[in-house]
This record gives structure tokens, sequence and C-alpha cells, in this order.
């Protein structure tokens, strides 16, 4: 086998410094190679030695991302990130290694919760909003029980409010590191008129329906205690209607703040999608950049100061200049530059819903929601039915090549960074988009924990929440934010326990944490591939109906049993080879 990726071996050092002088090896059987590496636009072929276990070359990161691949003399081919090769591959196909800044050791493979903060837990009735406190969008507000049910008529979603606080998971952190999660990604906690808090009217401070800053300081010195991280949702790329900066642009056009906001010739302004409570911020004024990202105030210095570990970036993609996504590249490295001078260890990834390779190959961000590449084709997969509601018809090897064309594309260093999900507070539930089929359910966690990158939890999905519309009324936002039921009658004991399983296998198995991938065995209803990690081998089968499969004497690390030769596997199989 010919292996590359981002292990020790391969990569030394890790995260090396831009000018340092690094050593490539390659995994593999052959003799004799060359480094084909792309620069100041010509290719270079350089010889490689050999050493035990394969093939070395050292020589000075020039550039970042470093683009590069392989050529085995004895074998008369290429190896580029996605395999072997006759012709010479594009450069697309290069394997693409970062310079730092980049991904802080702790985020790796780090195990992500999301909160939808108002659907969590209630830990103080007392700051609950009430019905007819004020008014978002033309209708009064709504106070809704706990166990109410969403919901989703015109203008509906937004103005329901059932309490949920920062108080609510202080109480619940127990129950959060019992279940093994390492990272909670908050949704926005700013001071807002609608639930959802896209919308922050002012971005200093924490909302008080939420505990205000008080609670927040709480909620982030307990969980540093418990060696856990915070992640913070980012909203730079629009802010809300009434913020005061932009209720000025409105009152008088040559006021300074005015300049922050684009503005057309018939009086409308850009926002995000059009919807008019959602001013796009407009970057080519100083002034926007000063305020919002640069400035010892901004908030993207002001939140890491107070102990946030990082940003997840909403619409990462669209932030830019006059309304567009226009030197985007350059804003997001801003973004990180800025967090890392208030903390070196900051993470900061990115929704990127489509395609990530140009945001991430431009050198800005640590990682990205994994939509693209992982979520959305294996739910397809699953599910049969797209993030739209579109009926799709997804072969397993179609699902595999879109795993395999993504993670190949990445740079090395983010492939065990991206945010790999199967549910979040966009898109329906996976449980709900899979009828209520619990057993494909589990193998949807199954393939979320075992796949390389950063998994993240939506709140309620590890106790089987589901949506309460019918199956065929197709919807995401708002019916996949119901609350956590905390009547543990409720829950799918048999699903907690097993991503409780699925988690601790992540913590404790190298190859899964930081491993490499490679692929293993694809047919009609079998999807398989290895995880790989200094020497050690994790074999990953998900099989859609009973599959015989042949193995090496290896460990089945669900069952903690050793087993070789021909097995009969349906459902979720991980078995380590034993050395």
């Amino acid at each position: 086998m010919h292996y590359h990726d981002w292990e020790p071996f391969c990569v030394d050092p890790l995260k090396p410094e831009l000018g340092q002088e690094i050593t490539l090896r390659l995994r593999t059987p052959a003799q004799a190679g060359f480094l084909i590496l792309e620069r100041y636009g010509e290719v270079e072929r350089r010889p490689m030695k050999a050493v035990p276990g394969g093939l070395e070359i050292r020589l000075p990161l020039h550039t970042s991302p470093l683009r590069y691949c392989f050529f085995l003399t004895e074998g008369k081919a290429y190896l580029a990130a996605d395999g072997l090769q006759g012709p010479m591959p594009r450069y697309d196909k290069f394997f693409h290694l970062l310079a730092q800044p980049t991904v802080p050791d702790w985020a790796v493979g780090t195990v992500f919760y999301q909160i939808f903060p108002d659907r969590f837990c209630n830990g103080n009735p007392s700051n609950d909003p009430q019905t007819g406190e004020w008014v978002y969008m033309g209708q009064p507000i709504v106070r809704k029980e706990w166990d109410e049910p969403l919901s989703y008529g015109p203008g509906e979603g937004p103005i329901q409010h059932y309490g949920g606080d920062l108080e609510g998971i202080l109480e619940k952190l127990d129950y959060l590191q019992s279940l093994g999660i390492e990272t909670i990604y908050l949704n926005p906690v700013l001071p807002s008129r609608s639930n959802h808090r896209y919308d922050g009217l002012d971005y200093l401070n924490v909302d008080p329906h939420l505990g205000g800053n008080e609670a927040f300081n709480k909620l982030v010195e307990a969980m540093h205690q418990r060696g856990m991280k915070l992640v913070l949702d980012g909203v730079f790329n629009h802010i809300g209607n009434t913020h005061p900066d932009f209720q000025k642009a409105l009152q008088d056009p040559t006021a300074p703040e005015a300049g922050q906001f684009t503005f057309y010739a018939d009086g409308s302004y850009a926002a995000f999608y059009g919807v008019k409570t959602l001013p796009k911020l407009d970057y080519a004024n100083p002034l926007t950049v000063e305020r919002w990202i640069d400035g010892y105030h901004a908030p993207v210095r002001h939140w890491i100061r107070k102990g946030a570990d990082g940003w997840r970036l909403d619409v990462a993609h669209q932030m830019g200049e006059g309304g567009t996504d226009r030197r985007n590249a350059e804003i997001l490295r801003l973004i990180k530059h800025n967090s890392m001078e208030e903390n070196p260890e900051a993470f900061v990834f990115g929704e990127l819903f489509f395609d990530t390779l140009p945001t991430l190959r431009a050198h800005t961000l640590d990682g990205s929601m994994h939509y693209a590449g992982f979520a959305n084709p294996v739910m397809e997969w699953l599910s049969g039915k797209n993030v739209y509601g579109w009926e799709v018809e997804v072969s397993t090897e179609q699902l595999w090549e879109t795993l395999w064309d993504h993670y190949t594309a990445l740079p090395l260093q983010l492939r065990q960074s991206m945010y790999t999900l199967i549910s979040s507070h966009d898109i329906p539930r996976a449980l709900w988009r899979l009828r209520g089929n619990v057993e494909r359910f589990k193998l949807a966690l199954g393939i979320l924990f075992t796949f390389p990158g950063a998994p993240g939890l939506y709140y309620g999905d590890e106790i089987g929440l589901d949506q309460t519309n019918p199956y065929d009324d197709w919807n995401g936002d708002p019916m996949c934010r119901g609350t956590f039921p905390w009547n543990e009658q409720k829950w799918n004991q048999d699903v907690l326990d097993w991503t409780k399983r699925l988690i601790h296998l992540k913590q404790t198995i190298p190859a899964l944490r930081r491993g490499g991938l490679q692929p293993l065995q694809v047919s009609g209803k079998l999807l398989s591939f290895k995880r790989i990690y200094a020497g050690e081998e994790v074999w990953v089968y998900v099989a859609l109906e009973p599959t015989q499969v042949q193995l090496p004497p290896s460990e089945n690390l669900l069952s903690r049993q050793s087993t070789a030769g021909w097995v009969t596997l349906q459902g979720l199989g991980i078995f380590r080879l034993m050395k």
C-alpha cells in the first residue's frame, strides 16, 4: 500500500512554519521515486531516498499551501491525493500542505455538541420572555411551555420562546461530560428580538433572557475547569436591523455608520438572502473592519478575551465587500489572525455549505461544517432524499466517490478538524429524515464517529429526539429546533448507549481520532473504509443488509472479541487489525 496523510511519519513537523525545512515521507514498498513539486508556477522533480518504511525528502516550505505529488519509478505511476494515476494529475489533485497558523491540537477530532440555547434547558424561569413582551416582524412573541409542540405557520418560527438559557447548560454539564462531549458549539447568545438571535442588536453582551454576562462567565469558568471548550456562533456577515448602527444609517445617510452597509439607488439595501431584518455588513469600509473584526472592542476579539475558545462563522462564504463575497478570503484570514492574537489556541471554522475547497485552500480557516463532503451525501444515501426534500438515488459507489473526493481534496491539516454532522439547526433532524428508522439512524451515527473529522452531535440526537411534523411535510427550521425532553422516560436509551460507545471509541482509538482515510471495499449495500495512524489500522464496515466480508486477524471494537476469516455483517462493524 502507498500512503501519505497528516501523521508524524508522513509530515514532520506536522504544523510547520513558512520557510521552515520539512520532511515528507511516503509509506510505500517502493525503493525509488520523485517528489513532484509545484513551485512558482513550474513543476520541479526532486529525487527521494529510501528509508525504513518508505521514501523521504527534505525541503523548505516555500509557500502555503505547498502542492505536491509523488512519482514511483518502479510502478511507473504518479501517486496523487486521490490515489495512483498513469498521467501526471492536475494540480487540483495534488496534496496540499499548510503552514502555520493552523488547527490547534485540542480541536483535532474533538467531539462537539451543538446547542440552540432557547431549546436545551431552562435553568432560570425568572428570565423567560413573556407572551406579547415585544413584537417581531409584525407579530407579538409567544412564550410556550417546554413540552408544547412547535408551530410552523408563516412567521411563527422565530417568535416562539421556550426559555432555555445558559444557566440550563451549566446545570447539564455533568450530563454532557458523561456523554463524552469535549466542545460545545453554541448558537448565538446576543440580545435579539428573535429566538434564533442571528439578528443581534448588541454584539458585546449576552441576552438577559439567556442569563446575561454573569451566566456566560459562570459557564465558561465551569467548562474550562472541566477541560471543556466553548465555540461561539460568529454572525459577522450581517447584523439585526434593530442594531443601533443600522438605525443610525437609516436615519442619516451621511452618518459614519451608513458606510458599513450597502445601500442601492432605490433605497433598498444588501441583506442576507434579501431578508430585510438582516442587513449585510460591507467590509470595503474601514470602519466596518475596525468595529467588527479588527479593533480592540471588535466582537471577534471581545468574546475570545471573555473566554470563548473559538468561532463557528455563520455563512462564512458570504462575507465581503459591497453586498458580495469580494475579498472573502482576506476577511476570513483576519478573523482567524485576530482570534489567535487573543488566544493562540483559538479554533475558527466556517459554515461553508457547498464546495469548501476554494476557501480552505486559500489558507483561511481551520475547517468548516462538512455538509457537501459528508452530511449531504451520507444522509442522501441513507434516506433517499436530499436536504431540500427532493427524492434522489445515491448508490454506495457514488457515496464513496463523493466522500473520497472531498476528503482527498482537503489540505492535510484540516482533514481531522472538519465539523462532520448529520443534523443541525438548519436542516431536518437525521432521525426524522430516516422516518424514525432507529437502526438506520444508528448507522448514520456510526459513520459520523468513525469518519475523519471533528464529529458534531446536534442536541437531542443522542436520545433519539425527533420532529413533530409529518414525514411528508418537509421542514427543517423551525421543526428541527424542538426542546430537549429532560424526562428520561422519553429517551431512547438504546440510541444513548450506542452514542456513548461510539464517542468512547472516537476518543480512545488514535486511528479513529487522528487517522487518515483509505478505501477498503464498496458494493451495492456495503460501504467500508480504513482509518490509519502510526501503523494502526481500523477497518470500518457499514452494511445495509447481511453481507459476508473476509477479515484478517483483528479485534472487534464493538464486542471486544478477536476475529478472523469470513464473517457476516449487518449494520456497523469496527475492527482493529492485530499487529
